[in-house]
């Protein structure tokens, strides 16, 4: 993998709930790096803007997001090469981290794979959008905080944090992500024929990520699907680098198919609404 080093160097981020101070500076010292518009907000969402061209009118950004916390309390993480299984039981090149006496620690691949995707895509893709909330774990403080502004000429969000290399959410928490028949499930799900494992691909109710915020905020589709963490939550976490180099693919395939436009998504009145 042409990026492995880059990955590594995300993923040996220590970052926890209300701890994500080093995940936002690494961040925005990457977006200083490439040159990149940005904006941390008062919660420490970063919002991240590149465009390459005018933009006609009637033009939406795609958006990508991710989450900066995760799960593990811990402050040194050595990432390590192993060769471990992935949801087929292939044996794939893995991440996994471990602490200098040599513990399994978890490496929070949930969502640092996906805040990996996001800079991945916004590199690689001209005109986009990303924004990488914090505090996701515990009930996606950051992203119901979103900033109204910056989404207000977004036209839909793909997100980066589901587990393996076979889940796509349709529901999340309660809200339906996309509308079955649309022009966005359509061009998603063409995507996702081609790039996942037919045996194994399967459109899932999911407990919250953002996408459920994005969805109670805006009216826009969105859609979540996997990003290649294993274990996720656990000591023994790692990240398979295939998936998530597939992850990125289906992504940027996702957004050329769906170009710069709004894909609405009506609001649905059996759906859980709340006030966020």
């Amino acid at each position: 993998m042409q990026d492995l080093d880059f990955l590594k160097s995300v993923l040996s981020v220590p970052t926890k709930t209300y701890q994500e101070g080093k995940m936002v500076d690494f961040i925005v010292n990457w977006c200083i790096d490439k040159n990149l518009d940005y904006h941390v907000d008062e919660s420490k969402n970063v919002y991240v803007t590149k465009f390459d061209e005018l933009k006609p009118e009637g033009f939406y950004f795609p958006c990508v997001i991710s989450h900066t916390d995760t799960v593990h309390n811990i402050e040194t993480i050595n990432v390590v090469e192993e060769e471990l299984p992935n949801a087929q039981g292939e044996l794939k090149l893995a991440l996994k981290a471990y602490n200098d006496h040599g513990d399994p620690t978890g490496i929070g691949g949930d969502d640092k794979a996906g805040v990996y995707a996001c800079m991945k895509v916004v590199e690689q893709l001209p005109n986009i959008k990303a924004a990488f909330f914090v505090s996701e774990e515990i009930g996606c403080i950051g992203s119901t905080k979103a900033s109204e502004e910056f989404f207000e000429n977004v036209g839909y969000v793909i997100q980066f944090d589901a587990p393996e290399n076979w889940m796509v959410t349709e529901t999340c928490f309660g809200q339906k992500l996309f509308d079955r028949g649309s022009e966005f499930f359509e061009s998603c799900n063409q995507v996702l024929s081609e790039s996942m494992d037919h045996d194994y691909m399967e459109y899932m109710s999911h407990p919250y990520t953002d996408v459920w915020a994005m969805r109670n905020k805006f009216n826009f589709s969105c859609i979540n699907f996997s990003i290649g963490y294993y274990n996720y939550h656990t000591k023994n976490e790692y990240v398979v680098v295939e998936d998530v180099i597939n992850g990125i693919e289906i992504g940027k395939k996702m957004i050329d198919k769906l170009g710069c436009k709004l894909h609405y998504k009506k609001a649905d009145p059996n759906e859980r609404r709340w006030k966020l």
